[in-house]
């Protein structure tokens, strides 16, 4: 047998033990690459794993650096909030789902409280009629339910969406506490808008306008709409706290009768053999196996002896 980096080899052995048939023997003493010589493709009979180096172990996936790089390193687990605590950053779809419940609902209460008083005044003054500064009940009616309010519903939707979210998890004295914070949040977002409605308004009236934007009127709307936002955020946490799905059917998980108790024995899966105590009885259910016997060799195999 001849050396693999012997130059003197045979063409048939390059090919054989080579990258090719058409490539020539490496020199005597070069480094033998994995998969062949001069990292061609691997010998027969080799290992042919692909994305494996050679010399990896074979019991399970290579786990080493690749091309010269570093394996990146593991994230540690995220930690879940504490649903007692009164805030609780992150975002999420019930988190989500709880903020458009709590708010939408304030927005349906001042719909249906602003279209009243709006039918109620109809029959005095033209809706679409101009008075007074020269405004109009309808125009009046979307200022007072859409437009000045949008603010609080802005500040409070983005507050108990990601940072006091009404969560199911959490007690209610907690919802209740987040839904005060989410209030006083939408509060604020109406005093920096009445900052800049204020400040051009305090250039022809004085400077008793940019306190009565900043102070009061933020305080006259946001107080009412917290109110209400307890209300409906208390809503919302019954709402995502209850059942989905609605009834379940006979059988399904979780329903009365599915979980065995602590302490119940399993069946049996290996049923004993029937053959024992129904042998000789009549009307016994199912055919007797006969006990296995091996076969017997001949007596005589050869046969007799031969005649003379």
């Amino acid at each position: 047998m001849s050396n693999p980096g012997d130059p003197q080899r045979s063409q048939h052995d390059r090919g054989y033990y080579g990258a090719g048939w058409s490539q020539p023997a490496p020199p005597a003493g070069a480094p033998q690459q994995p998969g062949g010589a001069y990292g061609g493709p691997q010998q027969y009979g080799g290992p042919q794993q692909s994305g494996v180096p050679y010399g990896a172990p074979q019991g399970g996936p290579y786990r080493g650096p690749q091309y010269g790089g570093s394996a990146p390193a593991p994230r540690p687990p995220r930690t879940p909030a504490d649903p007692r605590r009164a805030f609780a950053p992150g975002a999420s779809v019930t988190n989500t789902a709880g903020a458009l419940i709590a708010v939408v609902s304030i927005v349906l209460v001042e719909f249906v409280s602003g279209l009243v008083g709006l039918l109620g005044a109809s029959f005095v003054v033209h809706p679409f009629a101009s008075y007074g500064a020269g405004g109009s009940l309808v125009g009046g009616f979307v200022s007072g339910v859409f437009a000045t309010p949008f603010p609080f519903y802005a500040g409070a939707f983005l507050a108990l969406a990601f940072l006091t979210p009404v969560d199911r998890r959490s007690p209610l004295p907690t919802v209740l506490l987040r839904a005060v914070l989410a209030g006083a949040a939408g509060t604020i977002a109406l005093a920096l808008v009445g900052v800049f409605t204020g400040t051009f308004s305090a250039v022809r009236s004085g400077g008793a306008q940019l306190l009565i934007d900043v102070v009061t009127r933020p305080l006259q709307s946001g107080v009412p709409f917290t109110l209400m936002l307890i209300a409906t955020s208390t809503a919302a946490w019954l709402w995502l706290g209850r059942p989905r799905g609605g009834r379940r059917a006979p059988g399904a998980p979780g329903t009365p009768g599915t979980v065995r108790p602590a302490d119940a024995v399993p069946p049996a899966t290996v049923q004993p053999s029937s053959q024992q105590g129904q042998a000789g009885q009549p009307g016994a259910q199912g055919a007797q196996v006969p006990p296995y016997a091996p076969p017997q060799p001949p007596s005589n195999p050869w046969g007799g002896p031969a005649p003379r």
